[in-house]
């Protein structure tokens, strides 16, 4: 018997990256605001399972959102034709419920690591890892589950921000998009649910 998934997407900003690392801050001066120069942000997927009273199943990125504040983006924060942590600081975490399939690459169900590799001629590449909860600079290609090709796209307006959503395709469909967001780009890969 076939079942149907239906797809929500909430993108959800947290600046709980210390917390959520173990580690503490000191407070700021009296009277002084202090924000995260890179704090955590998370996008989530939630899948029914089409059985009533059960919970949803969910596909998780969660990542250093670093800002550009006047820097260029392309080519220096993104690095050129060097693996990328895609993000900042603690390596990007995908935390998938259900087998996925993006581009060409198939994703069991698990935990892995997004990096990604960007050059002007050859466009964007996502890299699927199956190292988890390291540095973001800790790369081992060894551990490459395999690299997708991404979309680009150049945007009207610069994004400050670093974004990465995970948007449904429709309801009732079986799949959606990844998206990241940066200066003046986004990049893009379909993605399917198997079933």
């Amino acid at each position: 018997m076939r079942r149907f998934v239906v797809l929500s997407a909430a993108l959800l900003v947290s600046a709980t990256a210390a917390m959520a690392q173990g580690m503490t801050m000191a407070a700021p001066p009296a009277g002084k605001l202090s924000i995260a120069a890179s704090p955590r942000a998370t996008a989530v997927l939630s899948i029914s399972t089409g059985v009533r009273g059960a919970t949803p199943l969910k596909v998780t990125v969660d990542y250093g959102q670093p800002f550009a504040r006047g820097r260029v983006v392309e080519g220096t924060l993104i690095p050129t034709a060097e693996v990328w942590r895609t993000g900042a600081n603690a390596a990007t975490s995908l935390v998938t419920d259900v087998e996925l399939r993006i581009g060409s690459v198939t994703i069991p169900k698990g935990s892995y690591t997004l990096y990604s590799i960007w050059s002007p001629s050859a466009g964007m590449q996502l890299i699927v890892n199956k190292q988890t909860g390291q540095w973001g600079t800790e790369y081992k290609k060894e551990m490459d589950l395999g690299r997708v090709a991404m979309t680009a796209k150049t945007l009207s307006e610069t994004r400050d921000a670093f974004v990465i959503a995970l948007e449904p395709a429709a309801a009732n469909a079986t799949g959606g998009t990844l998206r990241m967001s940066w200066g003046k780009s986004e990049f893009s890969a379909p993605f399917t649910i198997a079933q």
